[in-house]
């Protein structure tokens, strides 16, 4: 079976940037070496022209990006690259990491192909200010409606996300959660007291502001903490926001941001970590909150979306209303203040990530669908 699997993968092995992408990665990792399977990863990247790799096995395909005038054109150019790459190919199969760009892109093509959903856009895309991002989201909720005609399956990554896509019908498969890759699950257990990890790409719809009123909240009630906050930016004026927020409250030594992380640095930083909270607006199947449980850590997080599908309130971490500093604080205090408890959600996070998030479970899962969807015949 050759099978393209088309979506954001990592230039550099090193780094990963965002969630699918993480996803892309690890999904390689459960599918390599599976037999019978031919595996190409098709990438549309930041990379100035076509390369074509091995790597175990498996062929990358980083196909050049249009940096240009990507939104007012639609990314006519992603498009275009990324078909003469899939005809070129003649898979047997496509399985796209995205329910937006990608899928728009594989649905006209004349190839069998499947969608992870990992984004319900019309209700992530509210939670972005300012034109610019609003335009780009209902993009992609543009191209991902477009593409529900020619995508023949779409495989969502949480009960939230078949849920909210219900009107699929029986194009509508069952669900597949993410996979983790094994660094996590190794991952020692080595909390520093009262170390926050907060680990995602810095844009509004992921609360950090409601986490900075939130410590100091925790830093007026005495509570022993540091809140670090690893990840990229994608929005340099919230960003800015952020730290002078950081300013005004005096949190300086309280709220660390840590940046842009490569993996061997992000693992370590959950092995450091407490705790790992995500003050979300809205998430789909965040990958933070499933790394932490897989490294064996309580979560605090808000019950927005596919979060509640993950941690059990009071099991495997706290939620509390998305927005509610003072909720958030008192969740925080909470779970820094009784190591014990602590170490009992970690345990119990772990117990259900080993269940669930094994990569190459997912892989063997993937297989099974790729093999009966194949057999069955499609139908567009």
């Amino acid at each position: 079976m050759k099978l393209a699997l088309f979506g954001p993968y990592p230039v550099d092995s090193r780094f990963t940037n965002g969630g699918v992408e993480k996803v892309m990665f690890n999904t390689v990792e459960g599918l390599r070496g599976q037999a019978g399977l031919d595996l190409h990863v098709v990438s549309l990247s930041r990379v100035s022209r076509e390369t074509v790799t091995e790597q175990d096995g498996v062929t990358i395909h980083h196909v050049p990006q249009q940096q240009r005038l990507s939104l007012p054109t639609f990314r006519i150019l992603s498009l275009l690259r990324a078909r003469r790459v899939l005809r070129r190919l003649a898979p047997d199969l496509i399985h796209c990491q995205e329910s937006g760009r990608e899928s728009y892109i594989a649905s006209a093509l004349p190839f069998p192909t499947l969608a992870t959903i990992h984004a319900v856009f019309k209700n992530e895309g509210v939670h972005y200010p300012g034109f610019k991002s609003k335009f780009r989201y209902w993009q992609f909720a543009m191209l991902a409606e477009r593409a529900e005609q020619g995508i023949d399956r779409f495989i969502p990554s949480s009960v939230y996300a078949a849920d909210a896509l219900s009107h699929l019908g029986a194009k509508l498969h069952e669900v597949v959660e993410n996979p983790i890759e094994q660094r996590y699950f190794e991952a020692a257990d080595e909390p520093v007291p009262g170390r926050i990890l907060f680990a995602g790409t810095i844009y509004p719809r992921k609360g950090i502001d409601v986490l900075i009123r939130a410590a100091a909240i925790l830093r007026d009630r005495g509570v022993d903490f540091c809140a670090h906050v690893a990840g990229g930016i994608s929005d340099k004026v919230h960003h800015d926001m952020l730290h002078a927020m950081v300013a005004e409250y005096d949190l300086g030594e309280k709220v660390i941001f840590r940046g842009f992380l490569s993996e061997d640095e992000l693992t370590r930083d959950f092995t450091e970590s407490f705790l790992v909270v995500l003050p979300s607006f809205a998430e789909t199947s965040p990958m933070t909150v499933q790394q932490a449980m897989a490294a064996g850590k309580p979560v605090v997080g808000t019950k927005v979306g596919g979060v509640p599908y993950l941690v059990e309130d009071g099991v495997h971490g706290r939620l509390v209303d998305a927005g509610d500093h003072v909720a958030l604080a008192d969740a925080l205090q909470e779970v820094l203040s009784d190591p014990v408890r602590r170490a009992e959600m970690g345990r119990l996070a772990k117990q259900e990530a080993i269940v669930r998030f094994s990569a190459r479970e997912v892989g063997n899962q993937l297989m099974g669908i790729y093999k009966t969807f194949l057999e069955g015949g499609y139908a567009r």
